[in-house]
């Protein structure tokens, strides 16, 4: 209740406070409907008694309530000619009806003591219009009375309905609270996963790379190493971005966070691909600054993530990137070939499909991945807003040096010689040569 900021007017204070200084003033009238008498006290002193239990927060049963509340005001109504005592069993219906949602674990019977002193009330004012008034002169009052007893359940009927409805509300808000922490706690999984996967591949990739040319060609292990110093960092910002949002929900007051990478990223993302070893070949086509920032944060993340399950799964494996920039979609794709080394044991099971297939249907497009062929086919469209404008898309791709021509070029990876100066055959299948601008805005790296 404190969380949610909802109160219900048939809650606590209104069952343990409200009702027993109302029973206190209804005790009043009894005197002022009555000679006073030593009887007439005792019997009111036994009709106090509940609403006296339920202000010193005592449970109590609700036979005890329909008896001593209603039970003996109305024999007060008989027996001593008063009928103010009426008023202490009209409050005495009204708390029955409005505390029945709180006798569930009684079953069937729960209901019987409201009826009962419902009864008791409703039949008071006709049993002391009998005995000491006339029909004729005297009907207005056992109606008077009997519409009140109506009003007085409806009134504890709609108390406990009001009070159900807020428990169901904050019942509600407990599990939609429980799901956006599921849903933020997966979506964190997935950022982790894309953020540090891919950067621990590349960086894998370029320290493998340089190990194995160290002797012979100290400068490109230092190019290397160099970039897999660089990707390192990049991947310790992106976890640093995400932790900082775990810190600070309400953003980043410093404004220091970097942007989120956009569909501009993509060319240094592939540049650092076909740097790492990559044999990867990219076909772009149309403007990739006119995507708004949604789509290319999907699309660079799928991109990074299938270029990841390359590397892990089909390891020397020719790598086709196609990006298709068309009228309120952008479409893409990445297939890779046969690999040509084993691949790591000890994967599987990883959540990158599933992150894949939550941020392209979180903004309405559609994912497909299997195979192809001798290969593996991943394939995306994404739906991109209206209105997008150059300039439009996230990213700091410029920011961090990476190349901004739409063909996404690389730049010429390590390639290991061999003992007469050319590259080994087993390294040969792991390294792609020089880029080079191919037909169409292809750039081709094998």
């Amino acid at each position: 209740m404190d969380r949610t900021g909802l109160r219900a007017w048939g809650g606590a204070i209104t069952t343990s406070l409200a009702f027993p200084l109302a029973a206190l003033g209804a005790a009043l009238l009894v005197f002022a409907t009555a000679g006073v008498s030593a009887g007439l006290v005792g019997a009111l002193v036994v009709a106090l008694v509940p609403w006296a239990l339920l202000a010193g927060q005592v449970r109590l049963p609700p036979w005890a309530m329909a008896a001593a509340g209603a039970g003996v005001p109305a024999l007060m109504s008989v027996g001593y000619e008063a009928p103010g005592a009426i008023f202490l069993a009209l409050l005495a219906v009204a708390w029955l009806a409005a505390t029945g949602g709180l006798r569930a674990e009684l079953g069937a019977g729960a209901a019987a003591p409201e009826v009962a002193a419902f009864a008791v009330t409703l039949a008071a004012p006709v049993v002391g219009l009998a005995r000491y008034g006339e029909w004729r002169e005297d009907y207005p009052f056992p109606v008077f009375f009997g519409t009140g007893t109506l009003l007085a359940w409806l009134i504890g009927r709609i108390l406990r309905r009001e009070r159900q409805l807020v428990a169901a509300l904050t019942d509600a808000q407990g599990r939609l609270d429980a799901a956006a922490a599921a849903a933020e706690r997966r979506r964190i999984a997935v950022d982790v996963h894309d953020a540090v996967g891919h950067g621990l591949s590349v960086v894998l990739l370029n320290v493998v790379g340089a190990r194995q040319v160290l002797e012979r060609d100290p400068a490109a292990a230092g190019e290397a190493l160099d970039r897999a110093e660089r990707v390192g960092r990049e991947s310790l910002d992106s976890v640093r971005g995400i932790v900082g949002l775990l810190r600070e929900p309400a953003g980043d007051p410093t404004g220091t966070r970097p942007p989120p990478p956009g569909a501009t990223d993509l060319a240094a993302l592939l540049h650092t691909a076909a740097a790492s070893g990559l044999a990867l070949r990219s076909e772009v086509s149309g403007d990739l600054s006119t995507v708004d920032a949604y789509a290319g944060l999907a699309a660079y993340r799928l991109t990074q993530e299938a270029l990841s399950n390359v590397e892990h799964h089909a390891p020397g494996a020719d790598v086709l990137v196609r990006l298709t920039r068309e009228p309120g979609r952008l479409a893409v794709s990445v297939r890779n070939g046969p690999s040509r080394r084993a691949a790591s044991g000890g994967r599987g099971g990883g959540t990158g499909l599933d992150g894949m297939r939550q941020r392209v249907g979180a903004l309405g497009g559609t994912v497909s991945a299997g195979p192809d062929g001798d290969g593996w086919l991943v394939e995306a469209t994404l739906p991109l807003r209206d209105g997008g404008a150059p300039g439009a898309a996230s990213g700091n791709g410029a920011a961090a040096g990476g190349p901004r021509h739409a063909s996404g070029g690389q730049s010429e990876p390590i390639r290991p010689r061999d003992a007469s100066g050319g590259p080994s055959e087993a390294e040969a299948t792991a390294a792609p040569s020089r880029p080079r601008p191919g037909r169409g805005g292809t750039v081709e790296g094998r």
